[in-house]
């Protein structure tokens, strides 16, 4: 991978496709866009992203030191988003189907496959739940 590019594999530059996201500067306006960027996060290890961009009435099911461990043992390899249903600028709601390729510490390869509910509330998408496969 180019440095330059994302780790969410969008094919655009990470300083304009997940960074300002999770740096907070920008929102995003779909729910793939922060399906994308929660990935992107999960590489970063930015848990205080992820947590803050879990819907509250599910944010007590995720435990922040859990997702540290998993995040930092893994070698996040690519991203590969199968299909989205509504989550556009103008939905409330949003479905995005997407396979995270990753590495264990053993270097064992794993694919993590889930179809995500998302939910946008005051302008802000988060995510509810997934479905793993």
């Amino acid at each position: 991978m180019n440095l330059k590019d994302c780790y969410c594999c969008s094919g655009k530059a990470f300083d304009v496709c997940c960074k300002p996201f999770i740096e907070g500067t920008h929102q995003a306006v779909t729910a793939e866009q922060l399906m994308r960027s929660r990935y992107s996060a999960y590489v970063l290890a930015a848990i205080d992203y992820i947590i803050c961009t879990t819907h509250p009435s599910t944010r007590n099911q995720y435990d922040a030191a859990s997702i540290r461990a998993w995040a930092e043992s893994s070698q996040w390899q690519k991203l590969e988003v199968l299909n989205t249903k509504k989550g556009t600028a103008n939905d409330l709601t949003g479905k995005v189907e997407f396979k995270a390729y990753f590495k264990d510490s053993q270097n064992n390869n794993y694919v993590h496959h889930e179809l995500s509910d998302f939910l946008k509330e005051d302008g802000n998408w988060f995510f509810v739940k997934g479905i793993v496969f």
